[in-house]
């Protein structure tokens, strides 16, 4: 039996290909589900999971629980995490730790400051002035870090300045409809799910059409110019967003009547 090489490599498979319509690209519209420790400490500050937030004592009633949308490069969401995306594979699960440089920054010292109590309720301030409360100074949040002899540490840095984190990830689903992608930006705007809207889309003009459910939604109607925005500046080719208003006449139940086939 010949030993000669023939000079052909051995297939191993399928080349990975960059453009894999299942594998994380940047500027993708992806969903993904999400839990942010503090590495060191396991303490949960963030999650997309419902029962997760509840468990952690973060949740708010107000929020909404469940995949939430990224557009990948776009700086949706942290640093670390929006780098930690590309090249992910819907379905995918994974763990990613993020230093302080690529979350919430390093904490800076300058932005730690003594001021006293009485400066602070001559600023309006009436709540409570305990280490670890979280106050308003001038729009600024700041965290009372000690409080002694009538002066108060105050504390601008974010609450995560410095920390290492932890997240836990799964890619939900990537989207490459063009009608899911403009429903995802409406959504992310109005905070839940909508429904009664129909989509059209010629020579770069994309219409909505907010039917009985939407068109009495206020959030909608605030939020217009913003989803408008979007839905140009991250759905290719748009160029104009058009919204109409539909109303259509409810029959009632004799015009029903009066419309079916009469029996004999």
């Amino acid at each position: 039996m010949s030993n000669k090489k023939t000079g052909r490599r051995k297939s191993r498979g399928k080349r990975k290909n960059n453009n894999d319509r299942t594998t994380v690209n940047k500027g993708d519209f992806i969903l993904i589900d999400y839990i942010g420790e503090v590495r060191d400490t396991g303490e949960i500050f963030d999650t997309t999971l419902e029962d997760k937030a509840k468990e952690a004592g973060i949740y708010r009633e107000n929020d909404r629980y469940g995949p939430t949308l990224v557009i990948v490069g776009e700086n949706w969401v942290i640093e670390g995490l929006d780098e930690s995306l590309v090249g992910r594979r819907e379905g995918e699960e994974f763990t990613v730790e993020i230093p302080p440089e690529k979350g919430f920054g390093t904490r800076d010292s300058k932005k730690i400051i003594t001021t006293t109590i009485k400066k602070l309720r001559r600023a309006g301030y009436e709540g409570d002035i305990s280490p670890g409360t979280i106050i308003n100074v001038e729009g600024r949040p700041a965290i009372i870090r000690a409080v002694a002899g009538g002066r108060v540490m105050l504390d601008f840095n974010p609450p995560l300045a410095g920390k290492v984190l932890k997240y836990w990830v799964k890619i939900e689903k990537i989207l490459k409809d063009r009608e899911e992608k403009i429903k995802s930006l409406i959504e992310r705007h109005v905070g839940e799910k909508v429904s009664d809207l129909a989509f059209s889309e010629k020579d770069g003009e994309v219409i909505i059409e907010l039917n009985d459910i939407a068109i009495n939604d206020p959030r909608i109607h605030l939020e217009k110019r913003n989803i408008g925005e979007d839905i140009i500046k991250y759905v290719e080719g748009v160029k104009v967003v058009t919204f109409v208003d539909r109303i259509v006449k409810k029959e009632t139940s004799e015009e029903i009547s009066q419309g079916e086939p009469q029996q004999e």
